[in-house]
């Protein structure tokens, strides 16, 4: 068998949460990827804040998309905010690393009961821990920001069409460089 599994282009998880989603809004909102309009001089000062230097690909991608008002299966981005601020919130105030200064080159990106998801802006990779357990336990769960989004929407929009949810798991867990399978397995339920 194969282990590698083409994972889903962003247009393609564009349009497949359209199909899944757009018939419930108004009522529900949120689970569509929109265009986005987050201006680069914002990133400009959230980089300045943070002192940080945001990962290309994650910087195209929050600015291509609204990832302000954005979850995907239960992985969160943003509840109708502008994802600028939230960054700049989720690094500052909520103290997800614990006492001390946070980690120079670390953020959080986005949460998921009970996972943090935190990018590693020197290396661009992207990580997840267990929010009780402390960032110093969090394992890589994609090469970078781009391969952690494909798989999400990838897993999400397929987890319900496989009979095997291990496998596909696996094979996208291998596709985007991951070394935590529990976190793939854990978004296929």
């Amino acid at each position: 068998m194969d282990s590698r599994l083409p994972l889903l282009s962003i247009r393609e998880i564009q349009a497949g949460l359209n199909k899944e989603f757009e018939h419930l809004e108004p009522e529900l909102s949120g689970y569509r990827l929109l265009e986005g309009n987050l201006q680069s001089r914002h990133l400009l000062d959230l980089e300045r804040d943070l002192s940080i230097k945001l990962p290309e690909d994650f910087r195209l991608l929050i600015s291509e998309f609204d990832f302000g008002n954005l979850t995907i299966g239960p992985v969160s981005f943003g509840f109708s905010c502008d994802y600028a601020d939230m960054l700049l919130e989720l690094n500052t105030k909520l103290r997800w690393w614990g006492p001390g200064a946070r980690p120079e080159s670390m953020i959080m990106v986005a949460n998921s009961d009970p996972f943090a998801i935190m990018l590693d802006v020197g290396s661009g990779h992207v990580l997840a821990t267990d929010a009780e357990l402390g960032y110093e336990r969090a394992t890589l769960i994609a090469r970078n920001f781009s391969s952690f989004f494909a798989g999400l929407g990838t897993t999400v929009l397929l987890r319900n069409q496989t009979e095997n949810k291990k496998e596909l798991a696996q094979r996208i867990a291998n596709e985007i460089g991951s070394d935590d399978l529990e976190f793939w397995n854990f978004l296929m339920r």
